[in-house]
């Protein structure tokens, strides 16, 4: 332990640090102790102890994202006259709480989870632009409020944006955006391999992926520091990120002639996750050329 590290510390923040909290902190009512402590947190913090030794800059790099991802939100509140009744605005702020856990799930070892939560921000950007391009403020508010009959599966979504504007110019290559084998379902399925409980996941080409957590830790219990899951995430969480942040453009072109952006604009914040990405998927080097940004 390096003397005067900063991570060897924690903080309570005082109420005054929410917008919306207690005027006053009331005493503990029914305090841990201590041994339930540290078999809750001692590993996770190990874990987010060495990861934060040897990761800084992809952190750096997510949690800026983080930030300009909410200024991106406000952005898309700007353009419509009520924001909480707008399915892409609320849809792409469900999808930042998804982005803040994957990174922080990440960052205490929990790799399955990190990984897995970012196949729902794709679910719910893809919906907002469903919405966006076919307008029905009844039925969005039957889904939105959890009626399972108005449930709509991605694959629906897909199969009607893909022959609607603009969408559909991304689809006559061998690189579509929403087609079969295109960059949706191809990212959306890997995925969801996070998500159903299987050791493995066996790509095309044969190669297994491991998708529990113990085989992201090296079949050890945990959790435990591993870097190649830390690069595998990370592949994982920028290829969400980018993804949604152009269909959220497609689905609301006027986000990008903002005069005056929350924080950046979107084609400067379309140019970072560009170059935090280890490699974008073919069909959004054609979104972006669409997008009129320059990467």
């Amino acid at each position: 332990m390096a003397v005067g590290d900063f991570r060897f510390r924690r903080y309570k923040l005082p109420p005054g640090a929410f917008a919306i909290g207690p005027e006053k902190e009331p005493e503990p009512s029914d305090l841990v102790d201590e041994e339930t402590w540290h078999d809750l947190v001692g590993l996770s913090d190990d874990v987010s102890l060495r990861t934060s030794e040897h990761h800084g800059t992809v952190l750096r790099q997510a949690n800026e994202f983080l930030g300009f991802w909410i200024a991106f939100v406000l952005d898309l509140q700007v353009l419509v006259p009520e924001p909480r009744e707008d399915a892409l605005a609320l849809a792409c702020l469900d999808a930042f709480e998804e982005f803040q856990a994957s990174l922080f799930t990440m960052l205490t070892g929990f790799y399955r989870q990190a990984i897995g939560v970012l196949r729902t921000a794709i679910e719910v950007v893809i919906t907002g632009a469903y919405f966006r391009a076919f307008p029905n403020p009844s039925k969005f508010q039957l889904w939105a409020d959890g009626h399972q009959e108005e449930q709509i599966w991605v694959k629906k979504i897909r199969d009607n944006l893909k022959i609607r504007e603009p969408y559909s110019q991304f689809e006559g290559d061998a690189y579509p955006l929403l087609g079969r084998d295109g960059w949706v379902e191809f990212l959306y399925g890997r995925l969801s391999a996070f998500n159903h409980g299987r050791p493995f996941y066996m790509d095309e080409e044969g190669h297994q992926i491991p998708t529990s957590n113990m085989g992201l830790w090296g079949w050890s219990n945990g959790p435990v520091y591993e870097p190649r899951a830390v690069k595998l995430w990370s592949a994982f969480f920028w290829d969400t990120a980018l993804l949604c942040l152009l269909l959220a453009g497609l689905a609301e072109e006027r986000v990008r002639y903002l005069e005056k952006p929350n924080m950046i604009g979107f084609p400067e914040l379309v140019r970072h996750v560009w170059s935090w990405h280890p490699g974008p998927h073919p069909v959004a080097k054609k979104i972006v050329s669409y997008l009129d940004v320059m990467v």
